[in-house]
C-alpha cells in the first residue's frame, strides 16, 4: 500500500483509519473510537502531525501510523491473558499476564511522537551562571578522595580549609 505524502488535508489530524489496522482488529468493539482517540493523542502532543502548512512528510507519517497502530492495537487487546496464583503451603506466586488498559500514550511513545516534530534548526543552550572554579578543599581533604564529608573545614569557612593546609 503506498504511503501518502501526509494526511487527508480535509480531515485534520488523521494519521491512522480503521482500514489501516490488521484485518483482525478491524472488527474489534470500540475500534473506530480508539482510532479518532489516538489521532487525536498524536496530534495533541505532536502538533506537526495535523498540520496543513506544510504538511507533514511521507517518513513522519509513516513513522506515526506505525506509533498509533501499535497503541491502538494494545488498547484493544485490553485485558487479554492471564491471570495465575498457585500456593504451596505457606507460600504463594502470582503470576499477572494480563495487559493494562487505559487509553493512553506510553511516554515512549509520545516521545517518539514528539521527536518526528523536531527540526534540527536553532535549539536553546544553558550558561554557567555559578562557575565553581575548582575545589576550595585541600588536596588532602577527605572530600578529594571520595568521602561525604570534609575533613579540611572548608565547608565551614565557605571560602578554603581551615585545617590541613598544604605549602604549594
Amino acid at each position: 500500500m503506498p504511503i501518502p505524502a501526509g494526511p487527508d488535508p480535509t480531515v485534520a489530524g488523521q494519521i491512522i483509519t480503521v482500514p489501516d489496522l490488521p484485518a483482525s482488529l478491524q472488527s474489534a468493539e470500540l475500534i473506530a473510537v480508539m482510532v479518532a482517540g489516538a489521532n487525536a493523542k498524536a496530534a495533541r502532543v505532536a502538533p506537526c502531525l495535523a498540520s496543513t502548512d506544510p504538511l507533514p512528510t511521507a517518513d513522519q507519517v509513516a513513522e506515526a501510523k506505525l506509533i498509533l497502530l501499535g497503541a491502538v492495537k494494545r488498547w484493544a487487546e485490553a485485558g487479554a491473558g492471564a491471570f495465575q496464583q498457585q500456593t504451596a503451603g505457606p507460600y504463594s506466586v502470582t503470576t499477572d499476564t494480563r495487559q493494562r488498559s487505559g487509553f493512553n500514550l506510553w511516554p515512549s511513545e509520545i516521545d517518539a511522537l514528539q521527536a518526528l516534530c523536531r527540526t534540527s534548526g536553532p535549539s536553546a543552550f544553558t550558561i554557567d551562571t555559578a562557575p565553581t572554579g575548582g575545589s576550595i578543599h585541600s588536596p588532602i581533604c577527605a572530600r578529594m578522595f571520595g568521602a561525604l564529608y570534609c575533613s579540611c573545614g572548608a565547608e565551614l569557612t565557605g571560602t578554603g580549609p581551615l585545617y590541613e593546609l598544604v605549602d604549594p
